[in-house]
């Protein structure tokens, strides 16, 4: 211990409790705490501030849990309030490490050993600042070959060399290590060569007069054979007569923030497609399109699982329509049985185009055909009101996803899932708007849209068309005697045999109670009107079992003709109704228009 009490480090011991059995006399010097005063102290009560949590769970994982571990001064500056005293009395910080190590012993010890790295960090400082003066003193020298080699040696990033022709001189290590070609493969060789045919439209054109290139970026293989983004900063040298020497290429690797930005970009578009009010299928065709210039060597599909178990491709767009034929004539049931449970919970599911067995022997076929590795299926849709959609990719040279492909998929089928389903939620909150939620005839909303694109196009082409005004009679007396409940079954009864009876290009609508309109587009023939409303009469009246009752009532109608009766949407509604009042007044249960009965001629 004497020993321990007086080493250029400090030195404790803590027990398994995590109090202090030893404190040397270094932590003396550099805390101010004597031995006495730290002895049978935790650490954390020794000191006014309070320790750093990464100190704290280090002590407790050495002395509770018997495990080593070293805190560097590099990933956390200060660790234990350590101070030092300069000449003229000042505290300074102690820069420092601390290893916790466990001892074999039966007390359970633990030894805390603390270095001073006050000069290391000084000495890192000063290196610092010494290599950015000689930076400064590379920018000014004018011999190019030690500029160059100054370059090569210091810099880590791409580094190529090239003369006034575009030939290279020479590449630095890191270019050698990531492009997979040493320095003297390329040596004499133009520079198209090592960064690819993506570089040409970037490249100076070879002429010794030209300004210093701006910087670009292109896309090149790998030592790997993998795609990957770089940077290109160049730097002209010249001789003392402002002749063009040489060009310094410098490349940084920026094929993750490339990938990030087209990920985003393509979030971003898709979600204003989505604002735009753009439909599904241009949105999922667009994402097709843009995943496969982000995952190389990909196809991209939307799939669907019919009532059959039957893959359908909805949208392929780089895919030939040979090839949906041919999936969808496959036997997909086996397929699913096995890899429905995962996509059932939303995962990712990778099929390998491998030799399985005979089982599979179309399905290989398939993506030998193709020129197909695999597919990862993911699926879009998770709500179970949602027909089952699945996104897939087809590889041509790999069998799984990287991290990358696999978070691509992944985000990329929530987002698609959440605007699919913002879009059906839209679409319901529209049909409500616009229909009637009892019967699913159009309300008065819709009916007045639908009046005011019939009356521009019958002005627009010369033509008329009618409007029945239909009000059911005994309808209260029904409600009162049966119930609401009643009522509202017979209501929906009749508004379906309303939409089973007439063309789509007709209108249906409830506008009150027991108040409906119906559009009767097209009709020139006030006859034909006439008939149709004879018909609705019957078609109103027949009985509708409920229970042990029989529900039934007539109906009164109003007929009003455009342009006759009114040449805009309120004055037709007004002559239908005052109409189908006058055929109430007459008797209910009949047909009758405002000239009818001017005439005495309404049944």
């Amino acid at each position: 211990m004497m020993t321990l009490d007086y080493i250029e480090s400090g030195i404790m011991l803590l027990d398994s409790e995590r109090r202090v059995r030893f404190w040397n006399q270094w932590l003396v010097r550099y805390t101010g705490i004597d031995a006495d005063t730290a002895g049978g102290q935790r650490l954390e009560q020794l000191f006014d501030a309070p320790l750093p949590a990464v100190v704290l769970s280090a002590i407790g994982d050495a002395c509770e849990h018997r495990l080593s571990r070293l805190l560097s001064h590099q990933l956390h500056a200060q660790l234990l309030p350590l101070h030092g005293r300069t000449v003229s009395g000042a505290r300074t910080p102690i820069h420092h490490s601390m290893l916790l190590r466990p001892l074999d012993d039966a007390e359970g010890l633990t030894l805390v050993q603390l270095h001073d790295t006050t000069n290391a960090v000084r000495r890192e400082r000063h290196l610092r600042d010494k290599e950015q003066a000689l930076r400064k003193v590379h920018q000014v020298l004018t011999e190019e070959k030690q500029f160059i080699d100054t370059v090569l040696k210091t810099i880590s990033a791409l580094v190529v060399v090239t003369d006034t022709h575009g030939r290279i001189v020479n590449i630095n290590r890191s270019c050698e290590l990531q492009t997979g070609v040493s320095e003297e493969e390329v040596r004499g060789q133009p520079l198209k060569m090592l960064l690819g045919l993506d570089s040409l439209k970037h490249l100076p054109d070879g002429r010794g007069h030209h300004d210093e290139p701006r910087p670009f970026t292109c896309r090149m293989s790998n030592a790997g054979g993998e795609s990957m983004h770089v940077r290109w900063t160049i730097k002209a040298v010249r001789d003392g007569d402002q002749l063009l020497r040489y060009l310094i290429y410098t490349g940084q690797d920026i094929t993750e923030r490339e990938r990030s930005d087209a990920l985003l970009r393509l979030e971003r578009e898709m979600l204003e497609m989505a604002t735009a009010g753009e439909q599904p299928a241009n949105i999922l065709t667009h994402l097709c399109l843009a995943l496969e210039r982000q995952l190389d060597c990909c196809r991209v599909a939307v799939l669907q699982v019919d009532t059959n178990e039957r893959l359908r491709v909805d949208h392929a767009p780089g895919l030939p329509e040979s090839f949906s034929q041919r999936l969808y004539q496959l036997q997909t049931d086996s397929l699913l049985r096995v890899l429905r449970p995962g996509l059932q919970q939303g995962q990712l599911q990778v099929f390998v185009a491998k030799e399985p067995g005979t089982h599979w022997q179309s399905w290989l076929t398939l993506a030998r055909d193709y020129e197909m590795n695999g597919c990862w299926l993911m699926p879009i849709q998770l709500s179970t009101q949602m027909s089952q959609s699945l996104l897939a990719v087809f590889p041509r040279h790999k069998s799984h996803p990287g991290l990358h492909e696999q978070m691509v998929i992944q985000r990329i089928s929530h987002l698609t899932a959440l605007i699919l389903e913002r879009q059906q939620q839209q679409e319901q909150i529209q049909y409500l708007a616009l229909h009637d939620s009892l019967t699913g005839l159009a309300n008065r909303s819709l009916l007045n849209e639908q009046l005011m694109r019939s009356i521009h196009r019958a002005r627009r082409e010369q033509q008329s068309f009618a409007l029945l005004f239909i009000d059911l009679d005994g309808f209260k007396m029904l409600n009162d005697t049966h119930g609401h409940d009643a009522g509202d079954a017979l209501l929906t009864a009749l508004g379906q045999r309303l939409i089973n009876r007439f063309r789509a290009t007709d209108c249906c609508a409830r506008i009150g109670g027991d108040e409906f309109v119906i559009l009767l587009d097209s009709v020139n023939d006030e006859k034909v009107t006439r008939d149709i409303a004879e018909s609705i009469l019957a078609l109103l009246s027949a009985p509708l079992s409920w229970g042990e009752h029989q529900l039934q009532v007539s109906a009164s109608i109003g007929i009003a003709v455009y342009p006759q009766d009114g040449d805009s949407a309120d004055e037709l509604l007004s002559r239908a109704d005052n109409a189908m009042y006058g055929a109430k007044t007459g008797g209910k249960g009949r047909v009758c228009r405002l000239a009818d009965e001017a005439r005495n001629e309404c049944p």
